[in-house]
This record gives C-alpha cells, structure tokens and sequence, in this order.
C-alpha cells in the first residue's frame, strides 16, 4: 500500500477525535463539522510531510516506537500513545502489497491484494 493509504487507513482506525481535540466540547454545533474535518486533514497532510522525509528508516527496520517520536518532534500533534498505535497500523499496512482497484455499486471498496502462504 502507498504511504498515503496507511496513513488514511492509521487515521480511520486509530484516531480518537475526542481525545486528539478535546476543544469539540465548545464549539458550537454549526462548526463542529467543518473543525474536526480540517483537523483530519491537517493530520494527515502532516504525517504524509514527516514520514515521507524522516521515516524511511524506521519504515524499512519497521521500528514503530522511532517513527512515532519522529512523528512527534515533526510536529504531529496527538496524545503519544494513539501516535504510537497509529505508527504500529502504519507498518502493518506498509508490509501488505495492495492496490485500490474501485467502490463497488454498494460502496464498499474493492483491493487487489498480493498474498503469500508458507505450506
């Protein structure tokens, strides 16, 4: 998978947005929306940047932990352990070879994924 969809992946699954943005509570309902959308977009235009040009090498040595403190001190701002586990999703998706082919009639997304089995 490209870097980018581990990341989208990492943040659909990993992402708290109460914990991550706490501020949700007092904002009014009308920018609710458009706040937390922003906010996801900043996130992942900011762990593109920071992994595309200082995580290789904890991508190759699949090191979660020095991606995640590479994450943070690039700026990423989240809670340490959720960019901890957001890391971990990030590796695991990295290592599967699978492309994005279209959405089905009924939405759901459809792969092709390249597989390995040990007999």
């Amino acid at each position: 998978m490209s870097i980018e969809a581990c990341i989208a992946h990492a943040i659909h699954k990993d992402l708290d947005i109460i914990e991550a943005l706490p501020d949700v509570y007092e904002l009014p309902m009308e920018q609710l929306e458009t706040h937390i959308d922003r906010y996801i977009h900043n996130l992942q235009c900011s762990l593109v940047k920071a992994i595309k040009t200082l995580g290789e090498p904890y991508i190759k040595s699949k090191d979660a932990a020095g991606l995640c403190i590479t994450c943070l001190r690039a700026g990423v701002t989240l809670p340490p352990e959720m960019m901890l586990k957001m890391c971990h999703t990030i590796l695991q998706l990295n290592a599967i070879d699978a492309r994005f082919i279209a959405d089905n009639a009924e939405g759901t997304s459809v792969y092709y994924m390249k597989l390995t089995l040990a007999a």
